[in-house]
């Protein structure tokens, strides 16, 4: 008698954490997460059809090792098993994102982009996870974290 296991599909949302920030954390990056956990239980219906299990987690970069280690070149990004879906930091520094899928450019994904984003993943082939070039937005941050970790330090 064969066992058979449940098949599983990986979603993380990784995010920057923003010192500057009084909890550490992005509004935007707020809306985009719960805009997905909102789209991941709408597409696990379906899942259970295909006895697959969506394991989400949400994981905070702290550091520029850690953002190289995730393999992430923007905040936040969105990793569905193999597939990378993140927005374009417009200005070095800057807020604005612009996230593109499907040909459109859009200012934020809304929910029918995440689906189709976690359909795609669902179906996307292992591919080499090279190194990636981190954005100067990220490095912004991250570089801040490090500054407002050493300058609390007692020596």
């Amino acid at each position: 008698m064969d066992v058979q296991t449940k098949k599983t599909v990986k979603v993380e949302f990784l995010q920057v954490e923003m010192p500057s920030e009084k909890d550490n954390s992005c509004s935007a990056c707020d809306t985009i997460q719960s805009k997905l956990v909102s789209a991941i239980k709408e597409v696990q219906i379906l899942f259970d059809k295909l006895d697959c299990e969506i394991l989400f987690k949400q994981t905070t970069i702290k550091t520029v090792e850690e953002a190289e280690r995730a393999h992430i070149s923007a905040s936040p990004t969105i990793r569905v098993g193999n597939l990378d879906f993140f927005p374009d930091h417009t200005a070095d520094a800057s807020e604005a994102r612009e996230w593109t899928w499907g040909g459109q450019i859009m200012s934020e994904p809304d929910k029918r982009t995440l689906i189709e984003v976690l359909l795609k993943g669902y179906f996307e082939s292992k591919k080499d996870a090279g190194k990636k070039i981190l954005s100067p937005y990220i490095l912004k941050h991250l570089n801040e974290n490090e500054s407002i970790k050493s300058s609390s330090c007692c020596h």
